[in-house]
């Protein structure tokens, strides 16, 4: 260390507020950007920024018990369920208790966000000890060895999107904008949305409009009083937390249902889907003013005609005001999409706080929770701390993103597949989980894991950046290549794709990899347009059935002549320009490279010698080309189409994998600092590929297993490709049977 590691926090809410105490009690040189001229963030109501949208009547959805920070306790005397101002003022206390203000830079809102050298010396490359070019909008322009992200995701609102059909001549906002409910008086109002926002709203309009507000929603959702059998609804929750969260729910669900019955007593939508599922409605007061007759529930909205608004049903209504309640779009508008994505809601991170290209830029409550939000951003900041303070090192770049992995696919199978999904955080699971994951870490430090240091420039998951990095890929149009082609231009690469069906818009270009002649020109263009070449991914391949058993004809000739000689012909043509840039080749080749399986023989066979030619390239451009191959196992694309078609559908010998795994693999191949030489896609292809390679006779009987299992149980039947085989089968059991 050369002195104090130097952070820069950005936004002196809730979560930054909290980053900035964990990381001055590490020892830690903190500087925190803050638009507004007070501490509190959305919270804080007369905030010169000018983006909270607290609004009179709000109040906490979770009660004080549930929401405090553990290191600074909410009053005693205070109402379970506090105000925005008593939590205003809680956040300000905070900042004087822990003198955090020193280190607020108030009314100075962040501009951008850059890595050190970006854009200068190699493509991809930084100095060592490189640190993060943080500008203001006061002109500033400072340097530090990290930066978190704690700018909230509640203050950019969200329109609805397409618009509706027609023309609304009323006054239209959002909830953002709303603040008391005089705005209201004597008008005729309709709220759209079902969130905590929308309810507050509409029950506030309900006392002083014209008629009853409509309160519109295409889909339902679980409304969840603030008292349950005289306690604060969530301490349940709490004392739930123990047991699985499908236990959890039903029995939520049923003590929901007995305390205020459903959505649908009321005349709302049905919820789309359980408690716990999607996110709850917190609201004592809604259902009374739909059984006064105060508040009306109407279905989506159609269309709009001058005044008129007409729902799904058909129904329609004179409208004064509409309120739309639709919620906020996630915006961190300092950070460009090479680190963000397309979609900052969508962004990858590992335990929802390291980004996994460079941990040393940290996101603090970009997270979406099942309960309250402080308890979660005070565990995130102490790990963030931890971590920027030397006291805890991160695993491995293949663990991290493995446990993204899992964490997507649990939040898929609880949540769905909404926008959200990675954002999503089981309240009571991820905080009592995140002191476990510090404890991991010091316990990795202790086994010699390297921590966080300035002088090794952050210790960055050994990937580089890949703004700037000019990419080929082959098969561009299919299910692989159009999905590494959105990935990498993301990250802020430059990608031309080569592809029998040409798309000049998303920069595809026509070649057959067969033709000598197209493949040259074809190759020369993409080259001229990129101005160089990085990286080549060989991406293109073709399958279909092919027994070993006949001889070889036309099916066997055109994957020998695509999968092999294609991507031969394709990488010849690249070299000169990978060896004058160093440049990486990565080939897809597959598990069945090394592990064969049966009715597909010139696809495995060509695989194989794919890997085979690799071999032969690392040898000879070894030391100016890193040459990888990453092997996936089976995911659903319509190169099983035509082996389907035939008959021969191995369904039930390959397990499938998610697209994301590969994705992921060939990113780490394509942007590892030092080449990888062989890389499964998934802890189970991994496992198939150390068998495959060590204990080669124990995996062929597996695979013979399998197959007997699929020809004895008619899988094949009809199929004239597998007569062979399962006449063989046949005689073998009948020889048995004797």
């Amino acid at each position: 260390m050369t002195g104090p590691t130097r952070v820069a926090v950005i936004g002196a809410g809730a979560a930054g507020l909290a980053a900035t105490k964990a990381l001055i009690d590490a020892g830690v040189d903190v500087v925190t950007y803050e638009k507004g001229d007070r501490p509190g963030g959305l919270w804080a109501r007369d905030n010169s920024s000018g983006l909270s949208p607290a609004y009179g009547s709000l109040h906490l959805n979770t009660s004080k018990g549930r929401t405090e920070f553990a290191d600074y306790p909410m009053p005693a005397d205070w109402p379970d369920y506090p105000s925005a101002d008593h939590v205003a003022g809680y956040l300000a206390d905070y900042a004087t208790a822990f003198a955090l203000t020193p280190h607020i830079r108030f009314s100075t809102g962040v501009t951008s966000v850059e890595r050190e050298g970006d854009g200068d010396g190699e493509r991809g490359a930084e100095p060592a000890g490189a640190g993060w070019i943080v500008g203001a909008d006061d002109g500033s322009s400072e340097r530090y060895d990290a930066v978190v992200v704690a700018n909230g995701h509640n203050w950019d609102p969200r329109w609805p999107s397409p618009a509706y059909l027609g023309t609304f001549t009323g006054t239209t906002m959002h909830a953002h904008d709303y603040r008391t409910a005089e705005v209201f008086r004597d008008k005729r109002v309709l709220v759209v949305g079902m969130g905590n926002s929308a309810m507050d709203i509409t029950v506030d309009a309900s006392y002083v409009s014209r008629g009853p507000v409509l309160l519109s929603s295409r889909h339902g959702v679980h409304i969840v009083p603030k008292y349950i059998f005289g306690r604060p609804s969530d301490k349940m929750n709490g004392i739930l937390s123990v047991l699985p969260w499908r236990a959890r729910q039903t029995i939520a669900q049923t003590l929901l249902r007995l305390a205020v019955g459903s959505p649908e007593d009321y005349g709302l939508p049905a919820p789309a889907g359980g408690l716990f599922q999607n996110h709850p409605t917190i609201s004592d007061t809604i259902m009374h003013r739909l059984t006064h007759g105060e508040v009306v529930a109407r279905p989506g909205i159609a269309r709009f005609d001058g005044d008129r608004v007409e729902f799904t049903d058909g129904s329609t209504e004179t409208v004064d005001v509409i309120v739309w309640a639709t919620g906020y779009r996630v915006n961190i508008p300092f950070l460009t999409s090479a680190w963000l994505g397309e979609d900052a809601e969508e962004l990858p991170l590992y335990q929802r706080v390291f980004h996994l290209q460079d941990p040393s830029l940290s996101f603090i409550g970009l997270i979406q929770s099942t309960g309250a939000a402080l308890p979660v951003l005070e565990v995130q900041a102490k790990l963030v701390a931890a971590h920027l303070s030397g006291g805890y090192a991160l695993p491995g770049a293949e663990d991290q993103q493995k446990a993204v992995a899992r964490h997507l696919a649990y939040s898929a199978a609880r949540w769905g597949g909404d926008r959200r999904t990675r954002m999503r955080i089981d309240f009571d699971g991820y905080v009592a989980a995140l002191p476990k994951e510090i404890a991991a870490g010091r316990e990795r430090l202790r086994r010699g894991a390297k921590p966080f240091s300035i002088a090794r420039g952050s210790h960055r998951m050994s990937l580089r950046n890949a703004h700037g990095l000019r990419v080929i890929i082959t098969g561009a149009s299919g299910t692989f290549g159009r999905a590494f082609t959105a990935r990498l231009q993301a990250q802020g690469a430059v990608v031309v794709g080569l592809d029998m069906n040409a798309d000049p818009g998303a920069d595809i270009l026509a070649c057959d990899i067969t033709s000598d002649e197209q493949v040259t020109d074809a190759v020369a263009q993409a080259i001229r347009m990129l101005g160089g070449l990085d990286i080549l991914i060989n991406n293109a391949g073709i399958g279909g059935p092919a027994p070993a058993e006949f001889a070889p004809g036309a099916e066997v000739r055109r994957q020998l002549e695509v999968n092999l000689l294609g991507t031969w012909r394709v990488t010849a043509a690249c070299v000169d320009a990978l060896v004058a840039s160093r440049g990486r080749i990565v080939m897809l080749a597959s598990r069945m490279a090394l592990l064969q399986l049966p009715l597909a023989a010139a696809y495995g066979a060509s695989k194989r010698a794919l890997v085979a030619y690799a071999d032969a390239l690392r040898m000879e451009l070894g030391t100016h080309v890193g040459v990888t191959c990453v092997y996936p196992s089976s995911v659903r694309s319509p190169i099983h189409s035509s082996t389907t078609a035939a008959g021969l559908s191995l369904e039930g010998m390959s397990r499938y994998e998610p697209l994301d795994g590969v994705v992921d693999a060939v990113m780490r191949a394509a942007l590892s600092r030092r080449p990888r030489r062989d890389l499964p896609t998934s802890a189970r292809g991994a496992l198939e590929f150390f068998l495959a390679r060590h204990v080669p006779a124990l995996t062929d009987r597996i695979v013979a297993r399998t197959l007997a299992g699929r020809a004895g149980s008619g899988a094949f039947a009809g199929a004239p490709l597998a007569a062979g085989v399962v006449a063989r089968h046949e005689a073998v059991v009948s020889g048995a049977a004797r």
